[in-house]
């Protein structure tokens, strides 16, 4: 099967909130999807203060003409350009006076290229705001319907191309809920509503979520897969883990996937790389392989294995449910061999070896990685991650200190251990999960039995 044969709009939106990509990041980025699988790019960044916080004003000539540049490249690339507005933190929907702002809007971008569009209703009041709307509306679902088939209703009179996508505001769940079951049966059903799943970062997406979705709404759900974007409550995290627990079939009941995408336009590519491969073959795809391949490209041939070993231990997210799996495997088998084994000595060996080999990955990483926008971007979970290594050393020369009977330096390892523990809990990036706390703490315990 092609790729025509799954989802037909395979995007990628810029919507986190943050500091917006710049100019040279996102045609750096459209080009990169345009190789990856992917057909659509989706204009949405939540600080562009055009976009949202002042969705009335116009793009100055300067934005229109950066617009422009990035419809090209998006042409070339050969991805449509989707131009996403969010005008629900003041619109008042019962004015004709903010409608026709609203219309000046998604004209000035349709006059220089633009057909396809997205209306944002997320992340705005539940519940309706302005006096008129209370009185014009029984439901805020009645007015964004309003708001929308009356939108939908102008854009199709200015070009048959133009085609319009809308998100709820309630845009996660199971598909039932009140609001979007009005909004479903009040637009059009060939319209596609954005959907996130069950969750705002959904742990998986199967088929079966969205075939009830289709049922309970009367419209296929757009996906908006809030992967790899970490920002607000995830902003210590780093989203480089491959994509996850996705259904093979979801395509079959899905307008559409897009992929929310991170501050972090290098780091994205990534997770982003492994989506592209998901959405060209969900049947076939294989996450560890992919993963695999999208790192070897950013990262280069010398650099690949290093880095591979620093980001399984950067997996934090909605989508693992074991955070260091590598590492944490490793510490089970040390602690058999170490408790049970033959060879309690060779045990502390070995882990004294994986350590070191962490600091001098996480060192060349620091140093020696050729893609320094990436190295850049993810410097602060790299230093976090030297900083583990270091406490695993000062952990392992503890436990061998134990073992020999030394206890001056036993006592000495375990005063440096507790300080340098105190430095690395204070870098609030998250590396490692809980894992090494789980080793050191153990570690510190039978210690403390001991003394």
């Amino acid at each position: 099967m092609s790729q025509a044969d799954f989802f037909a709009i395979r995007g990628v939106i810029e919507g986190f909130y943050g500091k917006p990509w710049t100019h040279e990041e996102r045609v750096d980025m459209l080009a990169f999807l345009g190789r990856h699988r992917f057909n659509a790019y989706f204009y949405a960044p939540k600080d562009d203060l055009y976009l949202r916080e002042d969705w009335q004003k116009p793009h100055t000539e300067a934005s229109l003409a950066k617009i422009s540049a990035l419809i090209a490249h998006a042409r070339q690339a050969g991805l449509a350009f989707y131009y996403c507005l969010s005008p629900g933190l003041s619109m008042q929907y019962a004015s004709n006076a903010h409608f026709d702002k609203l219309l000046g809007k998604y004209h000035q971008l349709f006059s220089i290229g633009v057909r396809r569009f997205a209306l944002l209703f997320d992340d705005i009041p539940a519940v309706l705001m302005h006096a008129e709307d209370k009185q014009t509306f029984s439901s805020l679902a009645q007015a964004h319907a309003a708001v929308t088939n009356k939108l939908q209703t102008e854009l199709a009179s200015w070009s048959e191309e133009n085609q319009l996508i809308v998100c709820p505001t309630l845009y996660h769940g199971t598909g039932d809920e009140r609001y979007v079951r009005e909004l479903g049966e009040l637009v059009p059903a060939q319209l596609p509503l954005f959907w996130t799943g069950r969750f705002v970062c959904s742990p998986m997406l199967t088929e079966a979520d969205a075939r009830h979705f289709l049922e309970s709404t009367g419209h296929l759900p757009f996906y908006w897969d809030n992967y790899p974007v970490n920002d607000l409550a995830m902003a210590h995290e780093m989203h480089i883990g491959p994509i996850r627990h996705r259904d093979p079939s979801l395509h079959r009941y899905a307008a559409g996937y897009m992929a929310n995408a991170m501050e972090y336009a290098e780091a994205s590519k990534i997770a982003l790389a492994t989506i592209g491969e998901y959405l060209e073959d969900p049947y076939g795809y294989d996450p560890e392989s992919a993963w695999r391949r999208a790192i070897q490209e950013r990262v280069g041939d010398e650099g690949a294995e290093r880095f591979l070993a620093f980001a399984d231990n950067v997996q934090s997210s909605c989508l693992t449910d074991v955070e260091s799996p590598r590492l944490l495997e490793t510490f089970q088998q040390f602690r058999f061999n170490f408790l049970y084994g033959a060879n309690p000595g060779q045990a502390v060996g070995e882990l004294t070896r994986l350590f070191t080999e962490m600091e001098e990955s996480a060192d060349w990483l620091l140093t020696q990685l050729k893609n320094d926008k990436l190295k850049q971007e993810v410097r602060p979970w790299l230093v976090k991650y030297w900083h583990w290594a270091r406490a695993g050393k000062l952990t392992a020369q503890l436990i061998a200190a134990g073992m020999e009977n030394k206890m001056l330096q036993a006592a000495s390892l375990y005063l440096q251990l507790h300080r340098w523990l105190k430095r690395t809990e204070r870098l609030p990036h998250r590396v490692c999960g809980s894992v090494m706390n789980l080793l050191i703490d153990a570690v510190l315990q039978e210690v403390a039995k001991r003394r």
